[in-house]
Order: structure tokens, then sequence, then C-alpha cells
């Protein structure tokens, strides 16, 4: 049986995005494909948006700055700005059900 195509998502405040946000990322992927049961196709980041209430929780335009350039070197992680550009935070399950929509409409 072929592994099942998965894309990691994770969801936070990225405040800043530091080297274990992307490591993670890594592990997992690594995790999953020893397992021979998936294969990591891509990596998703969202970023909270900025009504989430966060004490000092910096602007969501300096995290996404931040992300993208943390990501500068990073191939198959990319950036999504869906959660902060919407009119206040989203949940969890939102953000996944979105992603989910979007990958699928991309194949």
């Amino acid at each position: 049986m072929a592994p099942i195509k998965v894309v990691l998502l994770a969801c936070g405040s990225f405040n800043p995005p530091t080297n274990m946000h992307l490591r993670m990322f890594e592990i997992a992927r690594d995790h999953l494909h020893r397992l021979g049961t998936h294969m990591v196709i891509g990596g998703i980041i969202s970023p909270v948006h900025d009504a989430y209430g966060k004490k000092e929780l910096e602007a969501s335009s300096h995290r996404l700055a931040m992300t993208r350039l943390a990501l500068q070197n990073h191939d198959w992680v990319r950036l999504s700005e869906w959660e902060c550009a919407q009119e206040s935070w989203s949940r969890t399950r939102q953000v996944l059900q979105y992603h989910q929509v979007e990958e699928v409409k991309s194949k």
C-alpha cells in the first residue's frame, strides 16, 4: 500500500518564530517517513490573528515578516497569511478545514 500523502500544519503565535518551530517539522516528517505509512509533501506555518489576545503579541505584520525570513532556506515549509487576514482569530479547526480544502483545490 502506498504511503498516505500529508501536509504538516503548525498554528501558533510565532512570536517570534524559532529554529525549534522549524525543527519540529523536520522531526515530524522524518518520523512519518520512517514509519513508512505517510509521505510528507509539505508544511504550513499559520501565525495566529492579532485578536488572539496573547499578552505582548507582536503585530501580525511583524510576525509574518519574521516567519518569511525564517523560511528563506526551507523549500517545503511555507507561510500561510490566511489566519492573520481574517476579521478575528480563528479556532484551529477552522484553520485546518481551510487548508484541507486549499490542498485539495491545488491538486
